[in-house]
């Protein structure tokens, strides 16, 4: 296909660098001029996408931005800033992402160079948060504080994405998004069985450090587990496979049908062994063979909750659970004001849209911790609030049928009600449709928006998928259908009733995930 075939705005993304795009938007926010139509296609490079769900024609002038935390973290100096944002900007309504990023709403046009000028004034930015490029890079929440990590990948994540930013014309127009794992973390939370292309940090027998290389993973519509690629990587070497990776779903990935757009459907054209034969070429070197995969932690176990010694000598951090990733402006506000307090040195986001408080003196990390829990964010938080995952649904998204933020609280809340006792892990994951953002179909419970006919009436319900689970590369499983759709007002009980025959039926021991997998067992 030529570029003359391409529509206007097709034409603009194939024929040069579409963030340079955002210096026309900048200029022409500046002068108080009304957006392009042409140019709202490309906002998403910068993290924005305009709220055409809402049934408000006034909220049509509003959009979503999404913030880059490079390594998962921001500074004193950084959460202050954010959060002024968050206050001044997008009406207090903030949401942490499953992939380590912030998410604001209610952003206007005519804010943004306000929002640039603030965000660049603390070392962050929008730049390629979202839209066909290398997307932000997961990675621990703790790397480099954890006593027992396998190594501190805060470097190497900040060289890789510094590379993209620096070569940007190279690097930010792929057939679609490109998403990085790199993990040093003892219990696998970056979740590198779902990334385009991982690195997940091991020791071997004699105690050197290598990356156990995956390639292929993704969820939506077009889920699948990565594939080990049965080659082991050293440190030195994650830079150029993660860019020679890059280079070769930028030109051999599919252009023309973006349900074939992603790097997983290139390795299922290609299989892994033409791949990796590709990778070397690329780097122009072999890679070392590592035919057995390293032991790999389970879903559940991959929190990094309460209180815990840290590296630095004197110092801990703090793992907490919000209430389906969403945080109110003031809350975050008061963030900022409790790490300030006691003189602690950032916060870091989970992929599972909790944070952990870093840099924390030990003698007055419990009143820390007591005063986030005053807050609304526990640090033992029960299994409910621990990992419930939720979208934006329909709310503010374009895909959304049902909306989700303000369910999933209600939700939570009710169940943490009805079994107060219950401590098994479980892992609950609200989608506002099939696409699901929320990963549901890694959830041991997954909820995905539809609408159906029920008793007579079309509702807006949930098709459900149970039992999904991470474990490397042949002990994780996708969720399966448990056919069966579940209006809203049903879903409580839905949950209630399976937890009731968890209880009942349980034998053995048995966990709460093993037993779902074993009723809804195919």
């Amino acid at each position: 296909m030529s570029v003359k075939e391409l529509s206007a705005v097709e034409q603009l993304k194939a024929s040069r660098n579409p963030l340079r795009v955002i210096d026309d938007i900048y200029k022409e926010a500046q002068d108080g001029i009304p957006l392009k139509d042409e140019y709202i296609g490309l906002l998403k490079w910068y993290g924005m996408y305009p709220h055409i769900n809402s049934e408000n024609l006034e909220d049509k002038k509003y959009f979503m931005k999404r913030i880059k935390l490079v390594d998962a973290s921001m500074n004193l100096e950084q959460l202050e800033v954010m959060a002024k944002i968050g206050e001044e900007y997008a009406q207090g309504l903030v949401d942490f992402t499953t992939r380590q990023n912030v998410q604001f709403h209610y952003i206007e046009i005519k804010d943004l160079p306000n929002i640039f000028e603030l965000l660049q004034s603390v070392g962050l930015t929008s730049k390629m948060a979202s839209g066909d490029g290398p997307r932000p890079i997961m990675t621990c929440p703790v790397s480099g504080y954890h006593l027992n990590e396998v190594y501190d990948t805060r470097e190497l994540v900040k060289d890789i994405d510094q590379y993209f930013l620096d070569n940007e014309d190279e690097f930010c127009n792929f057939p679609r998004k490109y998403k990085i794992g790199v993990s040093g973390c003892a219990c696998h939370c970056p979740a590198h069985e779902i990334q385009d292309v991982a690195f997940t940090g091991f020791k071997n027998k004699d105690g050197e450090v290598l990356f156990d290389l995956t390639i292929g993973g993704g969820l939506s519509k077009s889920r699948q587990i990565a594939s080990r690629a049965n080659k082991y990587i050293k440190a030195s070497q994650v830079k150029d496979i993660a860019i020679a990776c890059a280079k070769i779903f930028r030109d051999n990935g599919n252009r023309y049908n973006r349900n074939k757009a992603r790097v997983r459907h290139l390795l299922n054209d290609w299989g892994i062994e033409k791949f990796v034969d590709e990778i070397e070429k690329e780097i122009g070197y072999k890679l070392q063979d590592g035919l057995i995969e390293p032991k790999i932690e389970s879903y559940e176990n991959r929190n990094h909750f309460g209180i815990n010694k840290s590296k630095q000598e004197g110092y801990s951090y703090v793992g907490f659970a919000t209430n389906s990733g969403r945080v109110a402006g003031e809350d975050f506000k008061e963030f900022h004001r409790i790490c300030k307090k006691y003189d602690a040195q950032g916060i870091t986001l989970t992929g599972t849209q909790n944070f952990v408080v870093y840099g924390v003196k030990d003698e007055v990390v419990q009143n820390l911790a007591d005063e986030f829990e005053n807050l609304g964010y526990p640090f033992k938080p029960t299994p409910f609030r621990a990992r419930l995952q939720t979208c934006t649904g329909k709310e503010f998204c374009k895909f959304g049928i049902t909306e989700t933020k303000k369910f999933a609280k209600n939700v939570l809340l009710e169940l943490e009600n009805r079994f107060p006792n219950f401590k098994e892990d479980v892992t609950i994951a609200i989608s506002g449709c099939g696409n699901g953002c929320s990963q549901p179909h890694i959830a041991d419970i997954g909820f995905t928006g539809c609408t159906f006919r029920y008793e007579g009436e079309k509702v807006e319900g949930y098709e459900v998928f149970v039992a999904g689970n991470l474990e490397g590369s042949i002990k994780s499983r996708l969720s399966r259908k448990a056919n069966v759709k579940v209006p809203t007002f049903k879903v409580i009980d839905y949950i209630s009733d399976l937890i009731k025959l968890f209880e009942k039926e349980r034998k053995d021991g048995i966990s709460f995930k093993d037993y779902i997998n074993q009723k809804f067992e195919e």
